[in-house]
């Protein structure tokens, strides 16, 4: 599109007398998201929002050579068949004919008043509408035709119309809408502008207080009230001075628009149809004949419908083969209606997809690695956008459903359908596109992703995030700790992966992490004879351990294991145990998978205080693993890791953790990079509680406010036990 700028400055010229000046040849073009105002034999105004000022820019566009001129800055209106552009300030109208660019008329209104405001224009003519003192309108005609000012009064308008706004044009006649108290129809007074006087008097049968309105040279035609739920929609069409209309069912249409084309067609459509609506819309253009009933669909889509002269239509549609534009109407040489593109946006009709960007790889241990899926669209409609991320190895899948219209973005986080965490490996992803109104092909975009990350000590489904082992009786059960942190209750069973019946063989269970150097988590067990026995990780979230290997036996002296933390500083974790003197022992971790653990060394005595001892990680921010321990009072203590096997004196964290029957160092299970606490209560009513207190890293506060997450039946078994 060639354009041009005047507004005075800048060496852009305006004419000494007015007129706008306009230079240059092309084919017309619409700009996107415009909004066709006005429209001419000769061209047509548009409104467009500035992107960066966000005032609106208005555009008069020739339809024989394409050039656009930017009007300059202010309120601008047209009229339907005109080539006349008003600037709206205040009480002072400009008038510009954009075809003869001849000195504009300024028409200045004020005498009728701050309360009179344009309702239309009718070529050169204002429609004023000026609310009476004491209730209701008048309705003026004002112009200039010879240079001197004319106000003619409209005369004819029931003293009790009320509700006088809807105005269309009819060729050399004006229609006014109003309404009558008592009256559930609106009615339709028909205006000779040559008289400025009421000629004609109607009422429009079946419609409400507001229906669409247009109108021919013989014939009227309106909406009935569209009503939810309350099926197909019918359109009347009478003549003029003639109470008897005829009725069209037009489909469920919510917000119609309508035109006559000539006397003998009218066209209508539902101006709704970029969005997901019902497939029994009139989203085409529709003509029918007054003659005959035939019915002839002439765009795809439709947005506007602008009565214009020599009874033709402007519409500004779309049609699949040539896209969004403005399109004239006509019939043709049989009678038929057929359209011809006028001026085009360059945007297709059907949201098409035009570019994709999904990262090859994507770390999902934090939020921070959370990968944004985003695309690139374009077209008039709207389309239902729908990504499958697909894990290669065991088909587990996310889906993520978003309606758009332009390209959009998706933050992908890392859970799965069931809400699970996403395993790590390769995917497969598939984007497909589909029409929300159904209007417009399908599409597909393919491509690969890879999860990356290191399995934490925690996680025993090979998805960086962290899982919760839960002993029932003698069933042991995998749960993943972000799907169950996510729920409020569980009114279903809590989705688990079962390990294997027989566990409540062992007394003693402890989550040690990555033991033997290899990738995942492994699992330490007690049995009732003192036997330590190791489970190293697999990786599959559907067999999440090997078959056990005896460590040794003797442990039977020992009250309290715990594992998880790296105590002595050479990043493998290590064990820690109480006897039954209260001496606390530390094991630790030597790489191997057949001999995990060094000869015990002795830390200290006087831990038999202690009914609980935890080892968490770092969560004080210091060199090494840290230790929580509760007494026997409830009191919870906090053992900051040195880094050399040894802790510094203790740290008084909070009160009443007698209440809490498992104390789980978790891991990082809200993603933000700190290790956290899941702590969980048995035995409130029928349900049990679990509880989140989240890591802050700071060994002064090391967990912030309890959060209430799950209440379960499930947890509220006695025999119910969490690691």
């Amino acid at each position: 599109m060639r354009e041009h700028v005047h507004d005075g400055r800048d060496g852009r010229r305006h004419g000494d007398d007015g007129r706008f000046e306009q230079h240059g040849a092309q084919a017309a073009s619409l700009l996107p998201d415009s909004l066709v105002i006005g429209h001419g034999p000769t061209g047509f105004l548009t409104s467009h929002q500035d992107t960066v000022t966000a005032a609106p820019v208005h555009r008069w566009t020739r339809y024989a050579d394409g050039v656009t001129t930017v009007l300059p800055a202010g309120t601008y209106r047209g009229g339907l068949g005109t080539d006349v552009v008003v600037k709206v300030e205040g009480s002072t109208y400009t008038l510009f004919d954009m075809a003869t660019g001849t000195a504009p008329t300024v028409i200045d209104t004020s005498s009728l008043g701050a309360s009179a405001t344009l309702a239309t224009l009718h070529g050169s003519t204002l429609v004023m509408r000026v609310p009476r003192a004491a209730g209701g309108v008048d309705v003026h005609l004002v112009g200039e035709p010879d240079g001197t000012l004319v106000d003619r009064v409209v005369t004819g308008i029931p003293a009790a119309a009320q509700n006088v706004e809807y105005m269309v044009h009819a060729p050399g006649a004006l229609m006014i809408r109003y309404a009558v108290p008592g009256e559930t129809a609106a009615r339709v007074a028909r205006v000779d502008v040559a008289t400025a006087r009421v000629v004609g008097d109607q009422i429009l049968t079946g419609s409400n207080a507001d229906p669409t309105l247009t109108a021919s040279a013989t014939h009227l035609a309106w909406t009935e009230p569209y009503v939810y739920g309350g099926g197909s929609r019918a359109l009347r069409v009478a003549r003029h001075g003639e109470a008897e209309s005829s009725r069209i069912p037009i489909g469920t249409g919510v917000r119609m628009v309508l035109g006559f084309l000539g006397d003998d067609w009218v066209t209508y459509a539902d101006r709704d149809g970029i969005g997901p609506y019902g497939p029994d819309r009139p989203y085409a253009l529709t003509a029918r004949s007054l003659s005959d009933g035939r019915t002839v669909e002439l765009l795809d889509l439709t947005l506007r419908i602008l009565p214009g002269s020599d009874g033709e239509l402007l519409v500004h549609g779309a049609t699949l083969e040539h896209g969004e534009g403005l399109y004239r109407v006509t019939t043709g040489p049989d009678g038929t209606p057929a359209t011809t593109l006028v001026a085009g946006t360059g945007r297709p009709l059907a949201h098409t997809v035009t570019g994709v960007n999904i990262p090859a790889t994507a770390d999902l241990t934090t939020a921070a690695g959370d990968p944004t899926l985003s695309w690139q669209a374009n077209g008039v409609c709207e389309g239902k956008v729908t990504i499958e991320l697909t894990h290669t190895a065991t088909g587990v899948r996310r889906t993520i459903l978003t309606i758009a219209r332009r390209g959009a973005a998706q933050t992908w986080d890392g859970l799965l359908d069931n809400g699970t965490a996403a395993p790590i490996g390769d995917y497969t992803w598939r984007l497909t596109t589909e029409p929300t109104n159904g209007i417009g092909p399908k599409t597909e975009r393919t491509g690969t992703l890879k999860v990356v990350g290191k399995p934490g000590p925690h996680d025993f489904s090979n998805s960086t995030a962290p899982d919760l082992l839960q002993r029932v009786g003698g069933r042991l059960s995998v749960l993943d700790a972000r799907q169950i942190l996510a729920r409020k209750f569980d009114r279903d069973p809590v989705p688990e992966v079962v390990v294997g019946n027989g566990w409540d063989a062992y007394d003693r269970i402890a989550t040690p992490g990555n033991l033997g150097g290899s990738a995942h988590a492994d699992l330490l067990a007690r049995d009732k004879g003192g036997v330590l026995w190791s489970y190293e990780g697999t990786g599959n979230p559907s067999v999440p351990f090997k078959t056990r290997t005896r460590v040794g036996g003797g442990w039977g002296v020992y009250t309290q294991l715990t594992a998880g933390s790296d105590m002595s500083g050479d990043g493998r974790p290590d064990l820690l145990a109480t006897d039954k003197t209260g001496v606390l022992w530390l094991y630790k971790g030597t790489g191997s998978a057949t001999a995990p653990f060094s000869k015990a060394a002795r830390i200290g005595g006087g831990w038999g205080v202690y009914n609980k001892i935890t080892a968490t990680g770092n969560i004080g921010g210091g060199p090494a693993g840290d230790l929580i321990a509760r007494d026997t009072s409830g009191v919870l203590w906090l053992y900051l890791g040195k880094g050399d096997g040894t802790f510094t004196g203790r740290a008084r964290i909070d009160t009443g953790w007698s209440w809490f029957h498992d104390i789980v160092a978790v891991g990082d299970a809200n993603r933000d990079g700190r290790n956290d606490l899941v702590v969980s209560h048995r035995g409130e009513g029928t349900a049990g509680r679990l509880f989140l207190y989240p890591g802050t890293g700071d060994w002064r506060a090391p967990f912030s406010a309890l959060e209430s997450v799950l209440a379960s039946p499930r947890l509220a078994q006695t025999d119910s036990r969490l690691f």
